[in-house]
C-alpha cells in the first residue's frame, strides 16, 4: 500500500489479496509511513493492540469484578505467554482481542448500567472496527457477551435500550464496517467479496480447504499451553463458579465457553485464534487470585501451581543448552540469564511455602515477565543473527542485479527465507517443487534448496553458497523441547556469471564447504546423530 499507494487493494505477492478486511493493513502502512518500511513498524500495531487489550481488560474487570481483581486480570494477561509472544507478531488478531474486549466492556454498560443511548453508538463503531479487522468473527465472538448481558437484564427485569439508540448504533456501525467492502466492490466487482465471505470465512469453518486434522478438543491443549504459567488455576476459577454465586465470574467463563464452541467446530485450527478468549480467562483467573479467601484445598492446589512453575523455569533454563553454540546467546548473558531464572525459581518455591494471593501473583507474573525480557533482548536476537536470512539477502540482491529478471525457486523453505526475501527484497519465491524442469528451463533463476535438494539438481546449477540454519519451528514449543537438528541451505543458480566478486564468493564457499565436511569426519557424532553447522557469512 505505501508503494503503490493503493489503499483500497491489498496486495500480496503482487496480486490482489482479500484474505482478509483492510483495517490492520491500513495501520500497519500508517506505520511504515511515518517510522519507514520495517519489520518494527508492521509489528507496532499488534504491541499497541496488544496494550490495548490490556487496558480494556482492565477496564472490563473494573465494571464487573471491581478495581482489585481486574487489576490481577490484567496483569495476568499482560504475563501470558501466549499474549506475550502474539503480541510482536504482524498479525490482525491481536486487534480483533481488543475490539472483542471493548465490546463486551460497552456492553457491560448499557445493559448493566443503564447508558444504552450513550453507550450503544460507541458499541457500533467499535463493533465496525472488528468487522474491518477479521469480518463476521468480530461480530460472533463480542455477540455471545452481548447476548449474555443481554438475557440477564431481561431476567432481572432492568430495562433494555431503546430501539432509537440501537438504530443510531447500526448506522455507525455499517459505513465503517461496509464502506470498504463497497469500494472494493466498485473497483472490482463482487468476485472478491464472494472470495472472502464464502471462500475466507465459510470454508475455512466447515470446507475441507483450510482443514487441520486438529481434533475438536485442540483448543483446550493449546490454552494450557500458550496461558502458561497461568492457565492450570483456571481449574479454580471453573470449581468456584460451579459452587458459588459470583455471576460476573460465571459470566466470564460462559463467555469465554460460548466463544471456544464455534472455533471448535471450524474445521481450521489455529492456537492464535484463542486470543480474544484471553481476556475474559485472565479476568477470570484474576478472580480467583483477588477474590474469596482461599479454602484449604485451594491453598493446596496454588502450592502444586507454584511447584510447577518452579520447574518450568528449570525445563526453560536447560532450552537454550539444546541448541547449537552458534545460536546461542553469549556467555555472559547465559549465564546472566541463569542467575534470573535461579531467583525465579527461588521465589516460587518460597511462594509456595507460604502461598498468599499478591505473593503467588508477584513470583508467577515476574518470573514470566523477565523470561519473556530475556528472550526478547538476547535469546530470539542471537537465534536471528545466527540464521542465513541476512546472508542470503545480500547474495540474491547481488545475482539479481546481474540478472534483475531471474526468480527465485523454493521447494521446501524450513528457515522461512523467503519472508525475508519478499520484505526486504521485494521479491516473492517462486513455489514449485519439479526442480529438475526449473533448473534445465531457459527461464534464469535462483534456487533455494536443502541437502538432498542440492544432491538432485545441483550438478546442472552454478553453486553460489551455502549456510548452517534450524527450522523456524524451532522456536515453537514442541521445537524449544526437542530441538529438531541443523541443516544447510543451498543458493544456487541455472545462468553463468563472469563477475570477479562472485567467482571469488563461489571459491570461498567452495573451500569453506570442504573444509567443513573435512571437520565433521574428524570430529565424532553428536548426540542428536549429526553435525552443528556455524553459519556462514555474506
Amino acid at each position: 500500500m505505501v508503494e503503490s499507494g493503493d489503499w483500497v487493494v491489498p496486495r500480496y505477492r503482487g496480486r490482489p489479496f482479500f484474505d482478509k478486511p483492510a483495517l490492520a493493513y491500513w495501520l500497519m502502512a500508517a506505520s511504515m509511513t511515518v517510522a519507514g518500511p520495517t519489520a518494527a513498524a508492521g509489528r507496532l500495531v499488534s504491541t499497541l493492540a496488544a496494550m490495548g487489550a490490556v487496558a480494556a481488560t482492565f477496564w472490563l474487570g473494573t465494571l464487573l469484578v471491581g478495581r482489585r481483581p481486574a487489576l490481577c486480570g490484567a496483569f495476568v494477561l499482560a504475563t501470558t505467554a501466549g499474549f506475550l509472544s502474539f503480541g510482536r507478531l504482524a498479525m490482525s488478531d491481536m486487534l480483533l482481542a481488543l475490539w472483542c474486549t471493548i465490546a463486551a466492556a460497552l456492553g457491560v454498560r448499557a445493559f448493566g448500567e443503564g447508558r444504552g443511548p450513550a453507550t450503544l453508538p460507541l458499541l457500533g463503531a467499535v463493533l465496525g472496527l472488528g468487522f474491518l479487522t477479521k469480518g463476521p468473527v468480530a461480530l460472533l465472538l463480542p455477540g455471545f457477551a452481548l447476548a449474555l448481558l443481554a438475557l440477564a437484564a431481561r431476567r432481572e427485569g432492568r430495562p433494555w435500550p431503546p430501539a432509537r439508540a440501537w438504530a443510531l448504533a447500526a448506522a455507525v456501525f455499517t459505513p465503517i464496517a461496509l464502506g470498504w467492502f463497497v469500494a472494493v466492490a466498485l473497483r472490482l466487482g463482487s468476485g472478491p467479496i464472494r472470495y472472502f465471505f464464502l471462500s475466507e470465512n465459510l470454508e475455512r469453518f466447515a470446507g475441507e480447504t483450510y482443514d487441520a486434522a486438529r481434533p475438536f478438543w485442540y483448543y483446550a491443549g493449546a490454552y494450557l499451553a500458550l496461558g502458561l504459567p497461568w492457565s492450570p488455576l483456571l481449574a479454580l476459577a471453573v470449581a468456584r463458579a460451579w459452587r458459588g454465586t459470583d455471576r460476573a465470574l460465571r459470566f466470564l467463563l460462559l463467555w469465554a465457553a460460548c466463544m471456544a464452541v464455534p472455533l471448535s467446530l471450524s474445521r481450521g485450527k489455529i492456537d492464535y485464534y484463542l486470543l480474544p478468549l484471553l481476556p475474559a480467562l485472565s479476568l477470570a483467573i484474576g478472580r480467583v487470585l483477588a477474590g474469596e479467601p482461599w479454602r484449604a484445598w485451594e491453598r493446596w492446589a496454588v502450592r502444586a501451581w507454584m511447584l510447577g512453575v518452579a520447574a518450568l523455569l528449570l525445563l526453560v533454563a536447560r532450552i537454550p543448552m539444546g541448541l547449537p553454540a552458534a545460536w546461542r546467546p553469549d556467555a555472559p548473558v547465559l549465564a546472566a540469564g541463569a542467575v534470573a531464572l535461579a531467583a525465579g525459581v527461588g521465589t516460587c518455591l518460597w511462594a509456595a511455602a507460604r502461598p498468599r494471593p499478591l505473593r503467588v501473583t508477584a513470583a508467577a507474573g515476574g518470573a514470566a515477565a523477565a523470561l519473556a525480557g530475556l528472550a526478547g533482548a538476547f535469546f530470539v536476537p542471537a537465534f536471528a543473527a545466527a540464521q542465513p536470512q541476512r546472508a542470503l539477502l545480500a547474495e540474491v540482491r547481488d545475482e539479481l542485479r546481474y540478472e534483475p529478471e531471474a526468480e527465485v525457486v523454493v521447494c521446501r523453505d524450513p528457515a522461512r527465507v523467503q519472508r525475508a526475501l519478499l520484505f526486504e527484497a521485494r521479491r516473492a519465491g517462486h513455489e514449485r517443487c519439479d526442480l529438475w524442469a526449473a533448473a534445465t528451463g531457459e527461464e534464469p533463476a535462483l534456487f533455494l534448496l536443502d541437502d538432498d535438494e542440492q544432491q538432485s539438481v545441483g550438478q546442472v546449477l552454478r553453486a553460489i553458497s551455502e549456510h548452517g540454519y534450524l527450522p523456524a519451528e524451532t522456536l515453537t514449543l514442541r521445537g524449544l523441547l526437542w530441538p529438531p537438528a541443523p541443516g544447510r541451505l543451498h543458493l544456487a543458480a541455472n545462468f553463468a556469471t563472469d563477475r570477479p566478486e562472485a567467482r571469488r564468493r563461489e571459491n570461498r564457499a567452495y573451500k569453506e564447504a570442504v573444509r567443513a565436511r573435512r571437520d565433521a569426519k574428524r570430529k565424532p557424532a553428536s548426540p542428536a546423530g549429526g553435525r552443528t553447522p556455524a553459519p556462514s557469512e555474506p
